[in-house]
């Protein structure tokens, strides 16, 4: 399958918004879906529709892992924990959704090819609330099967939009299949895709909720301990660098794609990566050049095993030519 440039996200991705705040934070908080009068997702008709539905999905299905899928989008169309209400957008997507499971998304079969997620939630043990990632199945699935390759990818800033759940949680559960990013599509193995509590730079409760999806996870499957792959762009490409550095054993190799890593990276955190190659890669004419510049001289001083590249002419694009590659370089290494 031809892979296709992640549109919807990518374009988000690259708001000049966070070149301001040094990548820390998300460009505008939760309370844009806290307005006082807007009705919580349990008052919303529309949801209270789709999560009839899928109710009648859940109850009468064996499959434990598409039984979870349905359990999660109804946990998460719900969702109060977080404070936050679904703007007329949500809701519209509310309304997509349902007719997505109407028709292929109530079959198992959806799941096992093309670019459609599992919605794997949880209540977080660190506050109490609810969260959630994309599972991504690999070809050929088989529950009984060990020994797959593991792949997590860490999505960039929306700018805030992805900070209420119900943006992702729908997006790609809509009649129309979305762009996708080149593993989804590929699917060399499992690949997670975290919410990871939205666009809050995967530092504080975003970065603990990486590491309780991957326990989550671990729970779950078996997979090949020395194929664990870990990359993301733009604001996930700093999350990838930061969460890399505490979970440094997990990885066979860690991809870099324009990443948002802010003014205050250190040589001692890059000499940290000295026993694990590094895939890294920018665009010239984009505002991160400057601190990927320095970091790919310090992976080098520290003497990394660094594959690197600034793209001529290219400003902040998650490019489906280069995701290809980065797939292609990651199958090479194991631990």
């Amino acid at each position: 399958m031809k892979t296709v440039v992640f549109k919807k996200y990518s374009l988000l991705f690259s708001l000049v918004v966070l070149a301001f705040a040094g990548y820390a934070q998300p460009a505008t908080s939760d309370k844009t879906a806290e307005t006082p009068n807007r009705p919580f997702a349990s008052e919303r008709n529309e949801i209270r529709q789709l999560v009839a539905y899928v109710r009648t999905l859940a109850a009468k299905e064996k499959n434990p892992l598409l039984k979870r899928h349905f359990e999660s989008v109804i946990r998460m169309s719900l969702d109060s924990t977080h404070g936050l209400r679904p703007d007329d957008k949500h809701v519209q997507a509310a309304v997509g959704t349902l007719a997505f499971f109407q028709r292929e998304g109530a079959r198992w079969e959806t799941y096992l090819w093309g670019t459609r997620p599992l919605i794997m939630a949880f209540q977080s043990k660190a506050d109490g609330k609810n969260s959630y990632y994309w599972l991504f199945l690999p070809t050929g699935f088989s529950p009984a099967k060990t020994g797959t390759p593991f792949y997590v990818e860490l999505h960039g800033s929306g700018g805030g939009t992805n900070n209420p759940p119900w943006h992702m949680l729908y997006d790609y559960l809509q009649p129309k299949a979305a762009g996708a990013t080149a593993q989804m599509s590929r699917r060399d193995g499992f690949l997670m895709y975290p919410w990871g509590r939205g666009d809050k730079g995967y530092r504080d409760v975003a970065e603990t909720d990486i590491l309780e999806c991957l326990q989550d996870f671990d729970d779950q499957f078996k997979t090949d301990p020395k194929r664990q792959y870990l990359y993301g762009f733009s604001m996930g490409g700093g999350g990838t660098f930061r969460i890399a550095q505490k979970t440094m054993d997990r990885w066979a190799a860690v991809g870099l794609y324009s990443a948002a890593l802010g003014k205050n990276v250190t040589y001692d955190e890059a000499a940290k990566f000295k026993n694990i190659p590094v895939w890294m890669v920018w665009g010239e004419k984009e505002w991160l050049n400057t601190e990927n510049r320095k970091l790919k001289d310090d992976f080098l001083k520290a003497g990394v095993n660094l594959w690197w590249k600034e793209i001529e002419g290219v400003e902040h694009s998650y490019l489906g030519e280069y995701q290809e590659q980065l797939m292609d370089w990651l199958k090479t290494k194991t631990k």
